[in-house]
């Protein structure tokens, strides 16, 4: 059993009816504007390794139809700043993916250096990105074919603080993943200590002790003008496996005036409370 706060005691979220709704005393409510482009909320697609990224195109998204059928898995939740990951298969070769938001305009398009039965991607959400369900929808093409019939993911956004740094993970199994940072003053933010003295909060956790709630999310945030300058440290720890063979995971970090940056990797074995696995540092 863990000792200190339970991270249910953290989580304030309704899964229901395809609607997931988070609040943070330091969130403030985010309205979509009137007819969007998904280019406002979706900050960039790329493949899980980073080495092809998508373009974003205006105007309508290219119809489907005669081209590759392809699934879809991926996270089930995402949170505004964060990263979410999605795998495309399909059982012909493909070499372009189209990405769309329902009811939003525009489209990415990611070109692959060669054709592929399945390929991971990674998608950046902006801090900005409203809170409810949204409909992802994805086509697949061969080389100068036509695009495949377009398979639609219900996502759920949850709403969370952001500010100077936003420090998340995000992952896709049914497991016990914590997230860990140290501030320049050497506090370590995580399950069991939620707020630290330089004002950094712990403010989204999930599946405590596998107890799954499928929010697959946590975020650790210093507030606007409060992050302290210095050095950061960034770790995992893979709890518990909660019996699932491996959990894939998206790590993102937020600095303002930075680019974000985005860390992946697959975490294995039954897992430790002990065991902590190191993703970076950064500067402030």
């Amino acid at each position: 059993m863990r000792v200190g706060p339970t991270k249910s005691s953290k989580i304030l979220a309704a899964l229901g009816a395809g609607l997931l709704l988070a609040a943070t005393g330091c969130t403030a409510e985010l309205k979509a504007p009137l007819n969007p482009s998904v280019g406002e909320f979706v900050t960039q697609v790329t493949t899980l390794d980073g080495t092809t990224a998508a373009v974003l195109r205006t105007g309508d998204r290219p119809l489907g139809g005669g081209g590759p059928t392809i699934t879809v898995t991926g996270t089930p939740a995402g949170i505004n700043g964060g990263s979410i990951q999605a795998t495309i298969t399909a059982t012909t070769p493909f070499s372009r993916v189209v990405f769309s938001l329902e009811g939003f305009q525009d489209y990415f398009e990611l070109s692959l250096p060669a054709a592929v039965t399945s390929v991971d991607l990674v998608l950046g959400l902006s801090q900005l990105l409203p809170s409810g369900s949204y409909t992802f929808l994805y086509g697949g093409a061969a080389a100068g074919g036509p695009l495949g019939a377009p398979v639609s993911r219900n996502v759920a956004i949850i709403g969370v603080a952001t500010g100077d740094v936003q420090v998340s993970v995000s992952w896709d199994a049914a497991s016990d993943v914590d997230l860990h940072v140290v501030d320049p003053a050497g506090e370590e933010i995580y399950f069991a200590n939620l707020t630290s003295a330089s004002g950094g909060t712990l403010d989204l956790d999930s599946n405590p002790a596998c107890s799954i709630d499928n929010v697959n999310n946590e975020n650790i945030v210093w507030p606007r003008g409060g992050a302290p300058s210095g050095t950061y440290s960034v770790a995992l720890v893979y709890w518990s496996a909660c019996s699932v063979p491996e959990t894939n995971y998206v790590v993102t970090v937020q600095v303002v005036g930075q680019s974000p940056r985005v860390f992946s990797g697959t975490l294995t074995g039954p897992g430790s409370s002990s065991q902590q696995v190191p993703i970076t540092t950064f500067t402030r």
